[in-house]
């Protein structure tokens, strides 16, 4: 898999902020808006207020490298805008993957896979 595609304009940022909706906990937000290409573009800001540039972006490879993981589950067509509000000094792949799916689950981002529903529960019968 190649790069993820981002947003980069300015503008791009400013209209998945003002017609999108948004989940938020103690260290992110996250934006969503539809859009008509099939592709999911993803865009991580962090202010000053997080740490300093280490910090910032340490955070934002944490982010980046969860979207990676979980990019084949996102509903295809839409512009992600993840805001790092805080950087927790103990954060680490699995709690901010933990928080990006509760978020991301909360905005109805998933998509929900009909064959692999319920496909632990059919091996666990006895034949």
């Amino acid at each position: 898999m190649g790069k993820l595609p981002v947003l980069k304009k300015n503008s791009d940022f400013h209209r998945v902020y003002s017609k999108g909706k948004y989940a938020s906990s103690e260290s992110l937000v996250i934006y969503c808006v539809k859009r008509k290409a099939n592709t999911v573009r993803i865009g991580i800001t962090t202010s000053k207020k997080v740490g300093k540039s280490v910090q910032r972006n340490r955070m934002r490879r944490l982010v980046r490298e969860n979207i990676r993981l979980m990019h084949e589950q996102l509903a295809p067509g839409m512009d992600l805008v993840i805001v790092v509000r805080k950087a927790d000094p103990d954060a680490n792949l699995h709690s901010i993957g933990r928080e990006m799916r509760f978020l991301l689950k909360k905005l109805d981002i998933f998509v929900r896979d009909k064959d692999h529903e319920g496909a632990a529960d059919n091996t666990d019968q006895g034949v």
